[in-house]
């Protein structure tokens, strides 16, 4: 008969604003991530097209492939072209090519999941429904904490390899101003710090996007904690759960199977009366108005003894006064005292004359 209360989201159409743009970004970012990596486990079994000719344009293409993504596979020289990879594994990166293999396969997979979520997102924050909008809200946080956890460890990690071949290049000489030995072989490394670069930005997401993400992330969380701590507030007719102006906040908890107990508190104040309680009922009734609608009565005069004297109008015995000690404990005795007064206004009874068809005014008959 009584089902839970409605409870109404607050400020429910701006939550339905950043959850469409919270899903929305979720699923082109995932779908593009999606992309990224099923590339980058092609590559590292060697079924992509690299090139077919070295230029200085293709060369840094080359290395990026070859630091971070090639495996042990053989390519033909219609699709790679082979070179003096020597000074470039001179620099030891934190993550080889299989740690990238790995790391791009669980990726996929937060990806994935990434993109179900923000579908979920943009389907459940449609309509005014705590528990569909809490669970969307936290699946699309969970995911979305995770990948931004990811990005910033990848971030980190080829931000080190970045350092490491930045500073071997440093040992190295480019042309014959500088003393020591000339070594063309350093434009690898200048090519694989720019690599490690593009992969720190790739996986900060250009740093803008992980910015935005993570806003979304920390708004959505407070608006669900907000959300939960409403519903933890929220009035019911049976359960109040803060204090109000309602009675039932405040009123005593009904004990239906317990005897109630009066408690008379006694005050200090000079003008306090005491009440006092008594077991007599006393009813006022204006004599002069009985009297007088018992003499207009058809039966007056049957009537007229017992109602010209107010002391005889008793509809029951007087109490015996020669009361046993033992009736007298069993509890006060419910009497009617009536007193007469004259306070009440007099009713007017008298008949109004009705004209006559033959002009005579007469009195109805009662």
């Amino acid at each position: 008969m009584y089902g839970t209360p409605k409870v109404a989201i607050k400020h429910f159409d701006s939550l339905k604003l950043w959850t469409n743009w919270a899903g929305a970004l979720g699923m082109v970012q995932a779908c593009i991530w999606i992309g990224l990596t099923i590339t980058a486990i092609l590559a590292y079994n060697c079924e992509l097209y690299i090139s077919d000719y070295m230029t200085w344009g293709s060369y840094l293409k080359l290395v990026f492939f070859d630091v971070y993504f090639r495996g042990n596979c053989q390519m033909s020289t219609s699709d790679y072209q082979n070179y003096n990879t020597g000074t470039l594994y001179t620099v030891q990166t934190v993550f080889t090519q299989e740690d990238i293999l790995i790391w791009s396969s669980v990726y996929l997979g937060v990806s994935v999941c990434w993109l179900i979520v923000s579908i979920v997102l943009l389907a459940c924050v449609r309509k005014d429904n705590v528990k569909l909008t809490l669970g969307a809200i936290y699946a699309w946080v969970c995911f979305m904490a995770i990948v931004c956890a990811m990005d910033v460890a990848a971030g980190v990690i080829f931000g080190i390899d970045y350092d490491r071949f930045h500073a071997k290049a440093l040992t190295m000489n480019a042309n014959s101003i500088n003393v020591g030995e000339i070594n063309p072989n350093g434009a690898q490394l200048l090519a694989a710090g720019v690599a490690a670069l593009s992969m720190m930005i790739i996986s900060l997401k250009g740093f803008v996007l992980w910015l935005m993400n993570f806003g979304l992330l920390v708004y959505l969380l407070a608006r669900a904690l907000q959300i939960v701590l409403d519903k933890k507030d929220t009035e019911t007719l049976f359960m109040p759960r803060k204090d109000s102006d309602d009675i039932l906040t405040t009123r005593a908890p009904i004990r239906a199977y317990e005897d109630e107990t009066i408690k008379v508190q006694a005050y200090s104040n000079e003008a306090y009366i005491p009440e006092t309680r008594s077991t007599a009922e006393t009813i006022e009734v204006n004599e002069e108005a009985i009297v007088r609608a018992a003499h207009m009565s058809q039966d007056a005069s049957l009537m007229d003894r017992r109602f010209r004297n107010i002391d005889a109008f008793q509809q029951y015995p007087a109490p015996n006064s020669s009361r046993t000690p033992r009736q007298q404990s069993q509890g006060p005795v419910q009497e009617t005292v009536i007193v007469a007064t004259a306070g009440f206004p007099v009713p007017d009874y008298s008949p109004q004359p009705s004209p006559n068809p033959n002009g005579i005014l007469r009195h109805p008959h009662y």
